[in-house]
């Protein structure tokens, strides 16, 4: 098939552009042609893709979403393929993958954990109107063949939210892990060496927090809930965003010297290698790679109700749920619940069987298998 791909840009620290460019790339061994279109990818990263630079206004964030929404229109109608397959909220597609989630659903629960003042300004942001609007316009005037979501979590959000979406729209497919590169095995190779040249001592026990966006994922709770946990535990944060603010946060709670940022890293096992549980309290997250790769990594997870990923953790086996990461006691006890998780062993083999239910190759075959169900309807 002739597939056209679309996304804004590649962002090598994003799950989803990790999980897009492995897709991409698993398309092209099967002998499919793939045309990316976004405003930017690098160039090394285009191997075997078909690359067309969308034109973008760069300047604020709403120019950006109108003017890529506008353009690639613009230029998708040209696409002489079988199949568009989606990332963004454009205005047709055959394929929309809901990796972003419903964004009103995101804001209402935004609005609880801020100000009035700061609530006000997200009500007459232009920019939040607009993403909502996409979101209308996609799933009301039907601007799709078929809806992609990366858990029933996100599913159940999007028929919640626009009752004339019908249930047979949408196709639940979860992301895949590569599971040769997150592999318990690093250990062997990290762990020791890594971890002295950290300065993490034989008796720290190091929490690890991955990702970008760290108001949405919870970081502030994260350091909060450190001032209840005992002095040899450590965190580890690695993610793209503005450090200082949680930098203050941690030296209020009395957690500074027990917290490491390392910000955006090229290449994670070896920090899953030396880490004992993840920890992500995310206030909304439609499906982190992060969980897979620290399952697949063999260490167990500690993540939230509002993460699409705590329908495939096994509490007190693999990992624990919190119901309201915003509350440091409920946040603490199960960091301390998984950090004895950690120190089993069968818990090890425990997390990576689960992670070996969530192959790349899984994911790629159900997507496919979606394509070819649709691509005689062009």
């Amino acid at each position: 098939m002739k597939i056209a791909v679309v996304r804004k840009k590649y962002n090598p620290y994003g799950g989803a552009e990790r999980y897009l460019h492995l897709l991409a790339q698993e398309w092209i061994k099967k002998g499919h042609e793939v045309h990316v279109y976004a405003h930017q990818w690098p160039a090394a990263e285009t191997d075997g893709l078909i690359f067309h630079r969308v034109p973008m206004i760069g300047i604020l964030s709403l120019f950006k979403i109108w003017s890529f929404a506008l353009a690639s229109w613009w230029m998708l109608r040209r696409f002489d393929g079988d199949l568009i397959f989606s990332n963004e909220r454009i205005f047709f597609q055959d394929v929309f993958r809901c990796s972003d989630g419903v964004h009103r659903s995101w804001l209402r629960i935004r609005m609880k954990h801020l100000p009035w003042l700061k609530r006000l300004s997200i009500r007459l942001n232009p920019l939040h109107w607009s993403v909502c609007f996409l979101d209308w316009y996609i799933f009301t005037r039907h601007a799709y063949q078929k809806i992609i979501a990366p858990s029933e979590f996100i599913k159940r959000e999007i028929l919640d939210n626009f009752p004339a979406i019908r249930d047979a729209d949408i196709r639940v497919v979860y992301n895949g892990v590569d599971l040769e590169r997150y592999h318990p095995e690093n250990k062997k190779k990290y762990r020791a060496s890594l971890r002295q040249e950290m300065g993490y001592g034989d008796k720290d026990s190091v929490l690890l927090f991955v990702g970008t966006g760290y108001e949405r994922k919870g970081l502030r709770y994260l350091i909060e809930s450190m001032a209840l946990l005992p002095g040899n535990v450590r965190l580890l944060v690695i993610g793209k965003g503005r450090i200082l603010p949680y930098r203050r946060i941690a030296e209020s709670q009395g957690v500074r010297s027990r917290i490491h940022f390392l910000g955006p890293v090229n290449g994670t096992e070896p920090y899953y290698a030396i880490s004992d549980v993840l920890v992500l309290p995310t206030l909304y997250e439609p499906m982190a790679n992060v969980v897979l790769e620290a399952l697949a990594s063999g260490i167990p997870v500690v993540t939230s109700r509002g993460c699409g990923n705590s329908e495939v953790i096994s509490p007190a086996r693999d990992g624990e749920i919190i119901e309201n990461p915003k509350n440091p006691r409920e946040l603490a006890e199960k960091i301390q619940l998984a950090l004895m998780l950690a120190r089993k062993a069968e818990t090890e083999t425990w997390a990576r069987h689960k992670a070996e239910s969530f192959t790349l190759q899984k994911a790629v075959t159900e997507v496919s298998a979606l394509l070819t169900e649709l691509s005689p309807a062009r």
